[in-house]
């Protein structure tokens, strides 16, 4: 159940998308604000409470044992988190009349897809310290989110990141050992995920590393063409070191290598990494 944001934006009319199924009183209004191929997000209308909200509906129904547990899984990953000050607030789940699964979460106003150009290391640092805030919450409440990257980290109406988006996630405590045929993102996934291996916590940090140097370059770090690459190039590219960047400071540039590390081993945990980017000179330190 994973879509590409929760945010506010123009549906293509070539993209089709399904009629939405009626979710009581409460959630009143629903207009489509973006469209996958598994999931529809809709902006909505919580009456009682005088807020818009969002509100995800897989386009599927819960068919399947698989479908059951994607949906499962990120109703309580999102809501184990939920909460957290740079994690999207999930307020409600369910299953509509006609069996689809929606999420009723935070409305979010656009994600770091957006951005045209590049990032600035200053504002660079302040996404990366608090996502990874974000990360170590989750890695502690047993929560992988598995699909890190800059579509899926949200900005609030008060201009704050979020991580969104726990489609993909494992729950530690729950583990079926299937989480190695979900479709990744490979520009940032961990090298480790191109030979199925069980999904670890510093995936996840190599994962954010990766969406902090795209946001810096502007590309992916290892894979800055666009397209699926197959799994031999992805192979060759992950034994590639790590490109420098002009105009990125050489001490965060240091951390963001150790946390992109092709061995997992080499990598720090998310509070770690988090520590790092927040001792950094390049701006004022961060806080919550």
């Amino acid at each position: 159940m994973s879509t590409q944001t929760v945010r506010e934006e123009s549906v293509s009319s070539t993209n089709p998308v399904p009629k939405p199924p009626d979710l009581g009183p409460n959630l009143t209004g629903l207009v489509p604000i973006a469209h996958g191929s598994c999931s529809t997000v809709y902006r909505a209308d919580q009456p009682t409470v005088g807020r818009a909200v969002a509100v995800k509906i897989d386009n599927r129904t819960l068919d399947t044992e698989l479908d059951r547990r994607r949906f499962r899984y990120e109703a309580r990953a999102t809501g184990r988190v939920s909460g957290h000050p740079h994690v999207i607030d999930l307020f409600d789940a369910g299953v509509s009349t006609d069996g689809h699964p929606y999420l009723v979460m935070e409305l979010c106003t656009g994600s770091y897809t957006d951005r045209t150009g590049r990032t600035s290391p200053a504002e660079v640092r302040v996404i990366g310290t608090r996502i990874a805030d974000a990360l170590a919450a989750a890695h502690s409440a047993g929560v992988l989110h598995r699909d890190v990257k800059p579509g899926n980290i949200l900005r609030t109406r008060f201009g704050s990141p979020v991580l969104a988006d726990f489609g993909l996630a494992v729950l530690l405590d729950q583990r079926d050992g299937r989480e190695g045929l979900d479709p990744l993102t490979p520009a940032y996934a961990p090298p480790e995920s191109v030979e199925l291996a069980q999904a670890l916590p510093s995936g996840d940090v190599y994962s954010l590393a990766a969406t902090m140097y795209a946001l810096l370059a502007g590309h992916p770090p290892r894979l800055p063409d666009p397209g699926v690459p197959t799994t031999a190039t992805l192979v060759e590219l992950y034994r590639q070191p790590v490109p420098a960047l002009p105009g990125v400071p050489p001490e965060l540039l240091g951390v963001l290598r150790r946390a992109l590390a092709t061995d997992p081993a080499d990598r720090p945990a998310a509070a770690d990494f988090r520590d790092l980017l927040n001792t950094l000179p390049v701006s004022e330190p961060v806080t919550s």
